[in-house]
C-alpha cells in the first residue's frame, strides 16, 4: 500500500522547513508520495519536486497549492501554473480542472482556522465540483472537524477521503496520511478516481507537539496572516 502526505508548507509560504528538510523527512518517514502545498504559490513545490527527481529519492512530489479563496481555502493537486487568490471557490476549482488537476477541500470546516479567517468553504463542498475531501487534517488542533468531516462525507458528499498533515514545521510531516493502493503519484491519482483511498492522522508525538506550540501558537510564524493564506490579506495577486 502506498502512503502520502497530501498537505505540506514549506518555507515558501509560512511553514518553517526547506524543502530538502520536507524530502528528507519524508524519506525518513517511508512515504513514498508527498505534495508540497503552499499558499497562493507553488514555487517550492517545484523546487522540491526538481530536487527529487535530481537526487533519486524514494519519494515522489505533487506540485500543490493551497489557494485562498474568496470563501475559504482549496488545494490544487498536479498543477502546471500558480492560481491566484480571492478568486470565487468555483472560479478556483475550475481552473484547478482546467490545468488538469484535481481539487481538494482542505480542513472544510475547521472551527480554529476559520476564527482566523483561513477556514475551508464549509458547505460550498455539497454543490462545487470536488474531487477528494480531506478528512484526516494532522493538525493538533482538527481532531473534532476531523470526525465531523469524516461523518459528513459519509452521509451526503461521498468523495475520495484524504488526509494530510498540514505541516508547517518538519516534525508534523506525517501527522496525516493517505494510504492507497499501490504507490506513486499516478497509482494515488487512480485511487482518488475510485474513492479506493483512506485516511489517516496519528496521535501527536513529543516532538510536533514542541514545534506546534514553539512555532505555531506562540507565533513564532505568520500562520494567520498573508502568508498563511488569511482571506483578505493574501498578499500579491
Amino acid at each position: 500500500m502506498g502512503l502520502a502526505d497530501l498537505h505540506i508548507h514549506s518555507d515558501y509560504s509560512d511553514g518553517a522547513a526547506s524543502v530538502e528538510r520536507i524530502l528528507f523527512r519524508a524519506c525518513h518517514l517511508g512515504l513514498d508520495t508527498i505534495a508540497v502545498t503552499d499558499h497562493n504559490e507553488i514555487a517550492g513545490a517545484l523546487e522540491a519536486r526538481r530536487l527529487a527527481e535530481r537526487w533519486q529519492l524514494p519519494v515522489q512530489v505533487i506540485v500543490g497549492e493551497e489557494v485562498t479563496t474568496s470563501e475559504g481555502h482549496v488545494v490544487g493537486l498536479f498543477l502546471k501554473e500558480r492560481i491566484r487568490p480571492l478568486l470565487t471557490a468555483q472560479a478556483t476549482v475550475d481552473e484547478i480542472h482546467r490545468q488538469g488537476g484535481l481539487a481538494i477541500a482542505v480542513h472544510p470546516f475547521s472551527a480554529w482556522l476559520k476564527m482566523f479567517d483561513c477556514g475551508g468553504v464549509g458547505r460550498l463542498v455539497e454543490r462545487l465540483q470536488f474531487d477528494a475531501l480531506e478528512t484526516a487534517n494532522g493538525n493538533i488542533t482538527e481532531g473534532f472537524s476531523n470526525a465531523w468531516t469524516r461523518g459528513y462525507n459519509r452521509r451526503v458528499t461521498r468523495l475520495a477521503e484524504l488526509g494530510g498533515s498540514d505541516a508547517h514545521t518538519e516534525a508534523a510531516i506525517g501527522q496525516g496520511v493517505t494510504v492507497y493502493p499501490g504507490a506513486g503519484a499516478g497509482m494515488l491519482r487512480q485511487a482518488i478516481y475510485y474513492r479506493a483511498t483512506t485516511a489517516r492522522e496519528s496521535a501527536w508525538k513529543l516532538g510536533a507537539m514542541a514545534d506546534f506550540l514553539k512555532n505555531h501558537l506562540l507565533g513564532k510564524m505568520d500562520l494567520y496572516g498573508a502568508k498563511g493564506g488569511a482571506i483578505g490579506q493574501s498578499g500579491t495577486i
